[in-house]
């Protein structure tokens, strides 16, 4: 019976035991913030005021890129800044200054466009071939250049190569509707571009009729004269985009052939016996003013060949500035077919 009594003790012992912990667990429980509460919204002042939550935090902003990748005229890829500010322009300052853009420094023929000289001013002549010192002093960012330029520089821009990062444009592609939005989209002017050439293509139009209702279907051909050699130029410097593709005079047959062959071509040279073919019934003869030149025109002038072209017969000679019509830069092509468009029209010929 004692037994019996003892374990029956131990089992109420054990059990009221279990039910003690049971309860303290439960409390414990109770005092846990519920799922839809914060540790911060238990906080409450004696009133019964929650604390607010702060605000999310603003998400950062995101930086703008410093470069850019771009791939040149040769195929490679290169790095630029998006937004250059000391450019050296090697044959290509008048583009830049259309879109409102000055190059610190610029090479020598950038120098010779007489349409832009005055703008010039401040811009450092680099040399040619090109000064590596004198482009190091002046810290570009961004070097402009012709693909012709590895080829004949090697070693200058070996070079330049370490000083900034080189954009080459080849000179086999259209002046203003392939060079000319490439050097803006360099700068990020692009539609700078777009509206100058909006504008240069109705005052390129105009001219057009003009031209036509002047001279009709007659041909016309540019040439120059120099001691020893005979050109004949085609669709880039000179005059010959001007007229080919700006003003789109008809132009001879021969003269014709020899663009077909290379579109973006400069000049040919011819003998004196081809140029009747070459010859039109108005021609833009370019002859230096000095030195020997004058005397190698002076020869061909007295020539029967030449009193038989009917350009000279009719009068139809329009001598034009070697300097002034020289570059393939827009603003020479822009201001050139203005000039010749009125030469056409008023017959302001020789």
């Amino acid at each position: 019976m004692q037994q019996a009594a003892n374990t029956t003790g131990k089992t109420i012992f054990t059990w009221v035991s279990i039910v003690m912990l049971i309860v303290l667990l439960t409390a414990c429980g109770s005092d846990k913030p519920k799922p839809s509460e914060s540790p911060q919204s238990q906080g409450t002042d004696d009133a019964g005021a929650s604390k607010q939550e702060s605000p999310p935090a603003a998400p950062a902003e995101k930086e703008e890129p410093e470069t850019r990748i771009v791939k040149d005229d040769l195929g490679r890829e290169v790095e630029i800044p998006v937004s250059p500010k000391r450019i050296i322009a090697s044959e290509f300052s008048s583009e830049l200054m259309a879109v409102g853009v000055k190059p610190v420094g610029a090479g020598h023929n950038d120098f010779k466009v007489v349409f832009t000289q005055s703008q010039m001013e401040g811009v450092e002549p680099i040399g040619d071939p090109p000064n590596v010192e004198k482009i190091l002093e002046l810290a570009p960012d961004l070097i402009i250049a012709p693909t012709i330029f590895p080829e004949i520089y090697p070693e200058a821009i070996e070079q330049l190569s370490k000083i900034a990062p080189i954009f080459y444009i080849s000179f086999d592609q259209d002046p203003i509707f392939d060079i000319f939005p490439k050097v803006a989209d360099l700068v990020g002017k692009s539609q700078e571009a777009k509206a100058w050439i909006e504008s240069y293509e109705k005052e390129a139009q105009t001219a057009r009729e003009q031209v036509h209702a002047a001279i009709g279907d007659e041909t016309v051909s540019v040439f120059r004269i120099e001691k020893g050699r005979l050109r004949i130029y085609l669709n880039r410097n000179f005059a010959g985009y001007m007229l080919h593709s700006g003003l789109q005079v008809k132009s001879p047959e021969a003269v014709l052939a020899e663009i077909e062959k290379n579109k973006n071509g400069s000049a040919v040279e011819i003998s004196l016996e081809k140029l009747p073919e070459f010859a039109a019934d108005h021609m833009f003869i370019i002859v230096r003013t000095e030195g020997d030149d004058q005397g190698a025109f002076k020869e061909i002038e007295q020539s029967a060949l030449w009193k038989s072209l009917p350009a000279v017969k009719n009068k139809q000679l329009y001598f034009i500035d070697t300097d002034k019509y020289y570059g393939s830069d827009i603003t020479t092509i822009r201001e050139t077919m203005k000039e010749a468009a009125g030469m056409l029209t008023k017959g302001q010929a020789d």
